[in-house]
């Protein structure tokens, strides 16, 4: 069947060959022997192989790369099948300092506010330490880092928040009159039309 699948083979010695190839198939199972020889599916089927035929060395690594996929296969097939309705791993307790993702060196302007914040905030929220560059700071959370919340331990007076950036007047005079542009072109290329 392996040799049917090729138009013409070009061994030197036919015979010697036939035998060599018999002797690798000869060390596998005939299912194996099958899939490999098969025109459909096997080594006849691979790019590297299309034209040529396999020589005796070449057969016995596609041999064993089939024989090593059919032994995991089979060790995948019998490994239980997971059971959805069992426990899955429980969330790991509260720590200190586990919600802490943002890193803020000792050099940043905010720095002061945040160990001043620090003391009386949720110890899950922040957490001294160093950075990956080994730079001093602190650990804070997400949220504390971008002002959205900001939780403390006991109730204490309202923390005001910093003033957002606001544009100045000449911004926003330049960006009006940008915008005014742009609407007197649209509208000038609408009445074109």
């Amino acid at each position: 069947m392996l040799f049917g699948s090729y138009r013409r083979g070009d061994a030197n010695d036919p015979t010697l060959y036939v035998a060599a190839i018999t002797s690798v198939l000869s060390q596998y199972d005939v299912d194996l022997i099958r899939e490999v020889t098969d025109p459909r599916t096997g080594i006849a089927t691979t790019e590297k192989y299309m034209a040529f035929m396999p020589n005796a060395g070449e057969l016995k690594v596609y041999c064993d790369s089939v024989a090593a996929r059919r032994d995991r296969l089979q060790r995948l097939g019998s490994l239980p099948l997971p059971d959805p309705s069992q426990r899955r791993l429980e969330r790991p307790k509260p720590q200190p300092g586990d919600l802490a993702t943002v890193f803020v060196p000792v050099e940043n302007v905010r720095y002061p506010k945040f160990v001043e914040w620090a003391k009386t905030a949720d110890p899950r929220l922040w957490k001294f330490g160093v950075s990956s560059d080994n730079r001093k700071g602190i650990w804070i959370s997400y949220d504390t880092w971008d002002l959205r919340q900001i939780a403390t331990r006991r109730p204490g007076p309202a923390t005001e928040l910093p003033q957002r950036l606001a544009l100045s007047e000449e911004a926003l005079r330049a960006m009006a009159s940008v915008d005014a542009e742009r609407n007197g072109k649209l509208a000038a290329d609408e009445a074109a039309e």
